[in-house]
């Protein structure tokens, strides 16, 4: 039986991001937000617990750094601190991680393994598939026009109409019709302060508008996909 599964992520923890949690909540969708607590214009402890009672909150680092460019004893640090900081707030375990820059190697991917975390999510585009391996959970694609290679390999690999190269909000609705044909887990990833730069709330709400309260489709965070997936 095929799995029809939307999911959503939102990167780097701006205070952009308690808006981005209100238009989920409007629409009944589900978003995991990978928190770095340690960046300008960071969110504060009081949010992230308002963002947990309805949302997901995944771990990003301390910092925010490239961790295949610091030391392992300095990427070690940013990792497990990253999740005792979250797991004190929310008072629960926190299962996902996201690469920050979706940069990792082998190494990173034990030391985040090791910490505890169920799963990792890139920034590597995988149309609607299940991916093998939990530590590189894929995404179906960015919520912005500002990955060009990213958005051509989407158009050649998943055959959508030529318009989609011009438009993400017209990406990503055929990529919803592609997705409710066959099966597999649509994911958008994307950043809360990016929409608000390009001034894409509008468009962000109609892709939600498009793609929510559909009978045959499970709305889950990352976590809860991951788990159905891999741990049941």
């Amino acid at each position: 039986m095929k799995n029809y599964i939307v999911t959503t992520s939102w990167d780097d923890g701006c205070r952009l991001d308690f808006k981005m949690m209100k238009l989920l909540e409007k629409y009944d969708l589900k978003g995991t937000f990978y928190i770095s607590p340690y960046i300008e214009e960071g969110l504060k402890d009081i949010d992230i617990k308002k963002i947990n009672i309805s949302q997901e909150v995944g771990a990003h680092t301390l910092t925010h750094p490239d961790l295949t460019s610091i030391s392992l004893k300095k990427a070690r640090q940013e990792i497990e601190g990253s999740k005792i900081y979250l797991e004190n707030i929310v008072n629960h375990p926190i299962k996902m991680f996201c690469y920050p820059k979706g940069r990792y190697n082998n190494n990173i991917k034990y030391l985040v393994k090791n910490y505890g975390f169920l799963g990792a999510r890139t920034c590597n585009y995988g149309n609607f598939n299940q991916c093998k391996d939990p530590f590189e959970w894929l995404i179906t694609l960015h919520a912005s026009n500002g990955s060009p290679l990213m958005t051509k390999k989407i158009w050649i690999e998943s055959g959508i109409s030529i318009r989609s190269l011009l438009d993400w909000e017209c990406r990503a609705k055929l990529l919803f019709d592609l997705f409710l044909k066959e099966g597999g887990i649509y994911h958008i990833w994307g950043h809360s302060w990016e929409i608000e730069k390009h001034k894409n709330w509008d468009k962000l709400e109609n892709i939600f508008k498009y793609i929510s309260r559909k009978s045959d489709v499970t709305y889950m965070c990352n976590g809860e996909a991951l788990i159905k997936l891999f741990y049941i």
